[in-house]
């Protein structure tokens, strides 16, 4: 079986089971009751935007290495999704907080830090529409480079500025209960998949109709 047709047929299954574990697994938080269960999927939401800003960021040293187009295409691609899991993060965490802390919104540094990694790729792509083609990809790959660069910020910042913000530390995931844990590391493999599956889709579309378009460019040209 293909890895491609592999994957398209674990995504869904591992969905499925994130649901289930979710909501069917997961024992209730004593406080926050059904709203906590936004937490499997706020703080898996994020970790697979880190991931696909890796990607961005790996893509786009490959292509100033090795001038490969598809370098460009991929790490374009998964800017794209990273973006869209960056602002699930940022719609799940105001409901989660309205509950947990009574206010849609703090300007603390995990939530800053959020929101400035979102608009910074937002940039990216502002970038890549404004600049001629010759210099869009060179340019966008050094972006995507230090743009990468407030991943760990994100996820340090509650270490780093210790302001007694609502964010907890990272660790404290650690002292989640037994099937709390399991439920979110499910839910984590299934955004993951889910955003390789649309990953692979993207790039196929994608780099066929760039290839389209070179080809009508030696039509047109002839």
């Amino acid at each position: 079986m293909p890895v491609a047709t592999a994957l398209y047929v674990v995504t869904p299954i591992a969905l499925f089971a994130a649901l289930y574990s979710v909501f069917g697994y997961a024992e209730y938080e004593g406080t926050m009751l059904e709203v906590q269960k936004i937490f499997y999927f706020h703080v898996s939401s994020a970790f697979t935007a880190f991931t696909a800003f890796a990607v961005t960021c790996i893509c786009s040293i490959a292509y100033l290495v090795k001038r490969c187009v598809k370098y460009d295409l991929v790490a374009a691609k998964s800017a794209e999704l990273g973006l869209v899991f960056c602002t699930i993060v940022l719609t799940t965490g105001p409901i989660w907080a309205r509950s947990s802390w009574n206010t849609w919104w703090n300007w603390e540094p995990r939530l800053t830090s959020t929101l400035i990694l979102c608009l910074t790729y937002v940039g990216y792509f502002i970038l890549r529409t404004s600049v001629s083609t010759e210099q869009k990809e060179r340019f966008a790959s050094v972006f995507g480079i230090v743009a990468f660069l407030n991943v760990p910020i994100v996820y340090y910042s509650v270490k780093i500025w210790q302001t007694g913000g609502l964010h907890p530390p990272t660790t404290t995931r650690s002292h989640l209960a037994e099937s709390m844990k399991h439920a979110w590391l499910v839910s984590w493999l299934a955004l993951t998949l889910i955003y390789a599956s649309l990953l692979k889709l993207n790039i196929g579309f994608s780099w066929a109709q760039y290839r389209l378009n070179k080809l009508q460019a030696r039509t047109y040209s002839n």
